[in-house]
Formats: C-alpha cells, sequence, structure tokens
C-alpha cells in the first residue's frame, strides 16, 4: 500500500470517531465514580457514627465497579498488564467477601 492510501484508510475508519466525545465521556465516567466514592465515604462515617454498623452489600458495589473498570483496563491495554489483572482479581474477591458477609455465610 502506498502512504496516501494508508491515510485514507486511517481517515475512513477514524471518521465516525470523535476524539472529544470520547474523551469527555471518559471524563464523565472518572467524575461519576468519584461521586460515587465520596458518597459512600459520607455514608460509611454516619453509620458508624450513629452505630449501625457497615452495610456490605451497599460497599459491594463499589468494590465490584473497581473489579470490572481494572478487568477491562487489563484485557485493552498492553501497559501495566499484570498489576490491572492483579488488582481486578483483588477487588473481584473483596466483593466476594463483602457479599458473603451481607448474607451471613461468613
Amino acid at each position: 500500500m502506498k502512504k496516501e492510501e494508508i491515510l485514507e484508510a486511517n481517515k475512513k475508519e477514524n471518521a465516525k470517531k470523535d476524539v472529544y466525545e470520547i474523551e469527555i465521556n471518559n471524563k464523565a465516567c472518572k467524575y461519576a465514580a468519584m461521586g460515587m466514592f465520596i458518597l459512600a465515604g459520607i455514608l460509611l462515617i454516619y453509620e458508624m457514627a450513629i452505630d449501625k454498623g457497615i452495610n456490605p452489600a451497599f460497599y459491594s458495589f463499589l468494590s465490584l465497579f473497581n473489579a470490572v473498570a481494572y478487568a477491562y483496563k487489563a484485557s485493552k491495554l498492553e501497559k501495566n498488564r499484570r498489576i490491572n489483572i492483579f488488582v481486578a482479581v483483588s477487588w473481584g474477591l473483596i466483593t466476594i467477601v463483602l457479599l458473603l458477609c451481607y448474607f451471613k455465610v461468613i
């Protein structure tokens, strides 16, 4: 293939992708996750302050979010793949433990 043909094929492939929109979606997900973690922290402190205890089912959602995010990163990115797999598995195990606590299995 000639250089011009390669460039033209690349332009056609990327024509439907808006880089700005992709970046905005990524930032939106990051801000949503930060908001979720801040709310979880506030609720955790509140639950502990009123001696209500900790609701493991609620926190299993947060750990599941991390497990899925790191698993997806591990599947799509070559960089730091082993670390992402380790972190994804760790968060997955935390999710399982939290759910087992919720159902009073352990």
